[in-house]
């Protein structure tokens, strides 16, 4: 049993929870469905997380399929709804689901051939996208957004690379890691809120 990760994860739940019902529930569907693929994967991998830590090995498994999907569909829907949110759009069926169907083909190379290279080559290529569209979006006039979508980015950077940054910290890495992805987790459900504002 890993206490504090449990924790942590539990913290990490709970928050994408909170930003599922606080301000995705407020964005229409199509559009909610682009921001809920990442959001309500990460949310169930740290669910799962949670009794893993607790001694549920099984629980590990599960996890990871939806850390996989977070990073692979999660990502590429990401990408599009914070594109929509800077343009003041909300998104189509048809262009929801091509975006959702990109993801999920991108999801199965990983799950089926175990290649984490393009679960890397993924997450390489949309966090900056979403850096500049969160720059582009304050450019454009934008700045709630804009603002909260850096924000947002720049958790999920200081989260994967935290061994880096904070190399003698108090706290576990795997603990800053929970919490600055609930951090940007909040931050993405504040842009998300300002999609029509």
């Amino acid at each position: 049993m890993e206490i504090s990760h449990a924790i942590s994860d539990a913290v990490l739940t709970l928050t994408g929870i909170f930003v599922f019902f606080q301000y995705l529930q407020k964005v229409d569907f199509n559009t909610g469905l682009l921001w809920e693929a990442f959001v309500l994967s990460i949310s169930a991998a740290a669910f799962f997380g949670v009794s893993r830590f607790l001694g549920y090995a099984p629980s590990k498994t599960v996890s990871e399929f939806f850390q996989h999907l977070a990073g692979t569909a999660g990502a590429f829907c990401l990408v599009y709804a914070s594109f929509l949110s800077v343009q003041r759009k909300t998104a189509s069926r048809n262009a929801t689901y091509f975006v959702l169907i990109l993801g999920f083909i991108a999801f199965g190379i990983v799950r089926l051939t175990e290649n984490l290279k393009v679960l890397q080559i993924v997450s390489m290529v949309a966090i900056p996208l979403v850096l500049f569209i969160g720059i582009f979006g304050l450019i454009k006039g934008r700045s709630a957004v804009g603002s909260w979508l850096i924000y947002g980015v720049l958790a999920l950077i200081l989260a994967t690379y935290n061994k880096s940054f904070m190399p003698n910290s108090i706290l576990d890495p795997t603990d800053v890691y929970h919490y600055l992805v609930a951090i940007s987790l909040f931050c993405f459900g504040r842009a998300a809120r300002h999609q029509l504002a």
